[in-house]
């Protein structure tokens, strides 16, 4: 008689990331994790470099975040086609999305709304207006609840 053992490991959400960071830029990553420890170090973060990564990462993942950051201009799939995918699966049709980019273009932002984006930002320069930004994102996304 053979016996298997099956293991469940039962993650509580704050041992995941509440807010992810969609970004192949190093250099944003950085801003933005930082402005989330100075503004709200009780949120954690993970970053992804691509939307393919983050499609990956979803799939894998038992719990959502609470919010995405999602950059457009990104290497194997952008942010609007993993936008797409996202409003496509219905398990992620309500997942909170805010594009983040350097961007400031009407079609842009007019395009990742139709995409399904919820919000749509032009990534500031500074870091004192990342830190705001970040600030403001906590008030509109509920983050500290």
């Amino acid at each position: 008689m053979a016996f298997t053992l099956q293991l469940t490991i039962h993650l509580t959400p704050t041992e995941l990331p509440l807010v992810w960071i969609v970004d192949d830029d190093d250099d944003d990553q950085y801003f933005l994790q930082y402005a989330f420890k100075q503004a709200l170090p009780h949120i954690k973060t993970r970053v992804l470099t691509d939307g393919l990564e983050l499609i990956t990462a979803l799939e894998q993942e038992t719990i959502l975040p609470k919010l995405v950051l999602l950059d457009l201009n990104m290497p194997r799939k952008d942010g609007f086609e993993a936008l797409q995918e996202l409003r496509s699966i219905p398990d992620y049709q309500h997942l909170p999305v805010v594009v983040l980019t350097t961007s400031n273009r009407q079609e842009d932002k007019s395009k990742a709304l139709q995409l399904g984006a919820d919000d749509f930002m032009t990534k500031a320069a500074i870091q004192k207006e990342i830190l705001q930004m970040i600030k403001q994102l906590a008030v509109d996304w509920q983050l500290n609840e």
